[in-house]
């Protein structure tokens, strides 16, 4: 798991639940949602998020596949995508089964 994905779930996760938070506590109390409340749901979300990440590897894994990365969308736009899909091929391969020795 690349650094980069975890620093999105923890940015993505808690911008999602304090935003959430936030808006809930503006709308149903009528009221500004303090500081505490939004890093306690920031810190919440982060947290969620990082654990559906360690729990769940493979399908974030494919989640993340289909967005687009910025290095990625930077270098096409530069006219480099030849090192992308060599840099996207030295994945490695899980075999599952029986071990040929």
């Amino acid at each position: 798991m690349s650094s980069t994905m975890l620093a999105a779930g923890i940015a993505i996760g808690g911008v999602t639940i304090a935003g959430v938070g936030a808006a809930s506590t503006f709308y149903m109390e009528n009221k500004k949602p303090s500081i505490k409340s939004i890093m306690r749901d920031f810190i919440i979300g982060s947290v969620l998020v990082l654990m559906l990440i360690q729990l769940l590897p493979d399908s974030i894994q494919q989640i993340a596949s289909f967005l687009p990365s910025l290095s990625s969308v930077a270098t096409m736009v530069g006219g480099a995508a030849d090192t992308v899909a060599a840099a996207a091929s030295n994945d490695m391969e899980i075999q599952v089964g029986v071990p040929g020795f």
